[in-house]
This record gives C-alpha cells, sequence and structure tokens, in this order.
C-alpha cells in the first residue's frame, strides 16, 4: 500500500484528470469513468497498463479521502465553491489534497513495530511521509537526485531497522508528488526541495494581514500543518532514526536549509517580514549554503494576504 507505487498507486496527472472529468461530470460510475479516458482498451482493461494505473489513482484517492462513493458511482468530497471556473479549481487541486496523505491516521507507523524492512505494517502514506521528511531535513543545496548516490546517503545515514526508500521506484513517486504538493521544483534531474508553496498556502490560514507571530509559534503552527517541516512529528520521528555521526541536526534555534530557503524567498517576494524584538523570548535562524547564517528573527509578520 502507498502512494508512491507509480504503477500501481499512479500519478498527479491522472488525479488531475480524473478530478476534471468529476467536476463536469458530478457523479459517475468507475466504469464510465474508464471508458471515457480508454475507449479503446475496455476488452483488455485488465491488462492494459495505462487504464490500471488509472484504476489505481482512482482508488487510492477514493480511500485518502479526496473522492467519495456514493450508490456505487463517484464523486468529489470536495465541492468547488459556487460559481468557481473549473480551471480554477484544478488550479487549487495541490492545496486540497495536500494534507490529506499528512494525515496521522494514514501516515503511522512510519515503520513496522517489528523492525521489518518492509512497507507491510506501516501506514498507508507512510512512505510519502518519510521520503519527504528525510529529504527536507538533508542539506538540500547538496542533496544528490541520483538514485545511486541518494540510497548510499540513506544507508549511511540509517540506524538498524529504519529505512526511507525501498526502492527507486518510490524516489521517483515521491518526485512526482513532492512537486505536486509544492514541496518541490525542478525536474528529474535538477529536483529541489522547497516547500516555499505549500508552506505559503498553510500561512493563510492562521495569519491575516499585519498579523505578527513569534519566530518559534509561527514554526510550530507549519510544523503541526505540515508535520514534515522542522518540528513536525513525521520529520522529528524521521530524525530520531538517523545516525548522530552521519547526520547532524540544526544547532538550537536553527532552522533546516529547506525551511530557511521558503522563509527566505517568502521574504524577498514581499509576502512575509522577519524582524527581532529585544524583549523576544527565542530566536530562530535562517540558513543558507554551505551552513552561512543569512538573519536570525524573533517574530514574522504578514505583509500581502496570500493568494
Amino acid at each position: 500500500m502507498s502512494i508512491l507505487n507509480r504503477e500501481s498507486e499512479g500519478l498527479p496527472s491522472i488525479l488531475i484528470t480524473i478530478t476534471a472529468l468529476l467536476i463536469r461530470e458530478k457523479a459517475i460510475s468507475r466504469d464510465d469513468l474508464l471508458m471515457i479516458c480508454f475507449p479503446d482498451s475496455l476488452s483488455d482493461r485488465d491488462n492494459d497498463k495505462a487504464s490500471s494505473r488509472f484504476r489505481g489513482t482512482l482508488n487510492r484517492w477514493i480511500t485518502l479521502g479526496l473522492f467519495e462513493v456514493v450508490e456505487d458511482k463517484v464523486r468529489l468530497a470536495f465541492e468547488p465553491k459556487r460559481g468557481e471556473d473549473p480551471l480554477a479549481f484544478l488550479n487549487r487541486l495541490p492545496n486540497i489534497c495536500r494534507r490529506l496523505p499528512l494525515n496521522s491516521a494514514l501516515g503511522n507507523p512510519l515503520w513496522p513495530v517489528d523492525a521489518r524492512v518492509s512497507e507491510e505494517g506501516s501506514g498507508l502514506t507512510a512512505d510519502f511521509c518519510r521520503g519527504l521528511s528525510w529529504c527536507l531535513s538533508q542539506d538540500v543545496y547538496n542533496l544528490s537526485t541520483s538514485w545511486v548516490e541518494l540510497e548510499k546517503t540513506i544507508i549511511e545515514q540509517m540506524k538498524p531497522g529504519r529505512f526511507i526508500f525501498l526502492n527507486d521506484t518510490r524516489w521517483a513517486g515521491l518526485r512526482d508528488w513532492a512537486r505536486f504538493f509544492g514541496f518541490a521544483s525542478g525536474d528529474d534531474s535538477s529536483i529541489f526541495f522547497d516547500p516555499t508553496q505549500a508552506i505559503r498556502f498553510e500561512i493563510a490560514g492562521f495569519m491575516k494581514r499585519g498579523d505578527s507571530l513569534p519566530a518559534a509559534e509561527f514554526i510550530s503552527r507549519l510544523a503541526n500543518l505540515l508535520p514534515v517541516l522542522d518540528g513536525g512529528a513525521y520529520r522529528t520521528e524521521v530524525e530520531d532514526a538517523l545516525r548522530t555521526e552521519k547526520w547532524a541536526s540544526p544547532p538550537p534555534g536553527h532552522l533546516s536549509t529547506s525551511l530557511s530557503f521558503a522563509m527566505r524567498r517568502l521574504q524577498k517576494q514581499g509576502l512575509i517580514g522577519l524582524s527581532t524584538l529585544a524583549d523576544a523570548e527565542s530566536k530562530c535562524t535562517l540558513v543558507g549554503q554551505q551552513g552561512r547564517i543569512w538573519e536570525s528573527f524573533t517574530h514574522v509578520s504578514l505583509i500581502k494576504e496570500m493568494m
């Protein structure tokens, strides 16, 4: 069970296609959905690779809660806003879907309780939560995109009985979904784990223009909403599974390079402001390439409404 196995659980592009069809049709049977997308392959659809991916994507996202089945017909569990253009809804789709695979009821446990190196016994979306947490915990400027090098780093870092990916297929799947959910950018050969887009959307849920929050509270709120970020439940568990002699956690108060990069981008875009108050109890520090200190701050303010 997974969302990273592209052969059986599908791709973001298929998810978008199914959603677009459901916006138009409102409610439709699984067979009719398949017939619309694969009209010439119904006779051998059980053996057709493309239709198998389609069915896998549909079934997986029914389980995750994006789609629902009512009286044998599939429909969206999240309706478009009244009068919303279908394209506008599709543009919002990553934000609608993002929290679903991060749900603690689906992601836990991250590993089987008996320490087997297997997905059996782990959460439905554990591979996604583990993989994304691990990538965001690394020095994103030096993280290899080559599976051979990546696997070597993972083996060196992980404690016995712990793993991140079982194979390169899961790594390929993570690249797809990380980009779709706003945790990464770039193509497969140059992917960069930058959670700016995901963070930008979540900030709009707990801050309004002119609001200011202590830095520690701001980071904590993000971690609760996106538990793969610094201080989040998944992230903390993955970091606890790393060998300290092979992976060094950031010093107290210092943010990871991935979160630092995202915060810096939002600051440069004029969306958030970072300030330091003399009487503040704690501060956070942004870290750049090669450990360079960018800036320390005690408060985060929202300068512009997040769109």
